[in-house]
């Protein structure tokens, strides 16, 4: 039995758990930092950035009205993108490779003043706020989502992101992102080791992708059912020379999910001029995606007899899919 002096009465139970849920709070997200599957531990409340490239100061690089997203996203208002500086996976072959660091011409933000930009967004039309790679700011992200919801933001809020996510960093969006909208970019671990330094980007974007799911379920759309207010779109871009790698995550996206989501298929990949100034860059980087292969695996999907699916033309590959980030 335990002795009297060890017996903790509800006062003073009650200062402990007190005492403990202040230490939880004061705990401080960004350092050192594991937001990411990187976990690199930097320092970024004191100035040191992670493998991200990042502070904890959030720096959005470009916000605007954006038309060039799938067809359900936003409706004829399109989305209110805002494009955030840095990224947590940095693919060798990124389109967006502009912004994957820091600039030093983006705007910095805190939380009140993120509220207060998807708000504008939303008054000047916007159907949705799209948040492109804002992972490595996740805690001030989720606050500001929350302030400008209290606030009256009435339209779905998407997370637009590479797939490669901590399912406990995505539990700060529980209840406050309605659309997901993460990529699933490779199968193999040898391809990820390759084109991002991720031996592990499958099991841990599979990981990250069923609590995304569990999050939103399944596809709801408005009364038209033409424009998609919760659930999950997953992207795959097709690269050159990996047919196979695509056909294995097709299989997954099927078998896994099904018509409770959207599969994105796109054709858009573009060697940029980093990659074809890049003698170590992998050749079949740095050749277009080939209109067969692409034919091919469109019709493989629909072999699978995926529904909700969506197929790019290839005139869609090119600099005109890209913003003009400022850099």
């Amino acid at each position: 039995m335990l002795k009297p002096s060890a017996v903790l009465d509800n006062s003073t139970m009650k200062e402990s758990i007190m005492s403990l849920m202040e230490n939880l709070m004061q705990t401080d997200p960004y350092s050192p930092c594991t937001l990411c599957p990187r976990r690199c531990g930097a320092d970024r409340s004191h100035g040191i950035t992670g493998f991200c490239g990042m502070t904890d100061e959030v720096i959005v690089n470009t916000s605007m009205i954006h038309r060039g997203e799938e067809p359900v996203l936003g409706g004829k208002g399109g989305c209110g993108a805002v494009f955030f500086e840095g990224c947590s996976l940095k693919c060798i072959f990124c389109q967006n490779h502009k912004i994957t660091k820091r600039t030093g011409k983006g705007t910095s933000y805190d939380d009140e003043g993120l509220a207060e930009l998807f708000l504008e967004l939303a008054s000047k039309g916007a159907g949705a706020i799209d948040l492109v790679t804002a992972t490595h700011y996740a805690p001030t992200v989720s606050k500001a989502i929350r302030l400008a919801k209290d606030k009256g933001l009435g339209i779905p809020v998407i997370y637009n992101c590479s797939g490669y996510e901590s399912v406990s960093t995505l539990k700060l969006f529980d209840g406050l992102v309605d659309i997901y909208l993460p990529d699933l970019k490779y199968y193999s671990s040898k391809v990820s080791s390759k084109y991002a330094n991720a031996p592990d980007y499958f099991p841990v974007s599979c990981l990250a992708l069923d609590e995304m799911f569990r999050q939103t379920g399944k596809i709801k759309t408005d009364a038209s059912g033409t424009v998609m207010m919760k659930g999950m779109i997953v992207r795959h871009m097709m690269l050159p020379g990996n047919l196979f790698d695509s056909k294995h995550i097709l299989d997954y996206l099927v078998s896994r999910f099904g018509d409770d989501i959207f599969i994105s298929l796109m054709s858009q990949y573009t060697p940029m001029p980093h990659i074809l100034e890049n003698e170590s860059a992998p050749d079949e980087l740095k050749r277009p995606l080939s209109e067969e292969n692409y034919g091919r695996l469109a019709d493989y999907l629909a072999e699978l007899g995926q529904t909700n699916a969506f197929v790019q033309e290839m005139s869609s590959s090119g600099s005109l899919m890209i913003p003009d980030f400022k850099s």
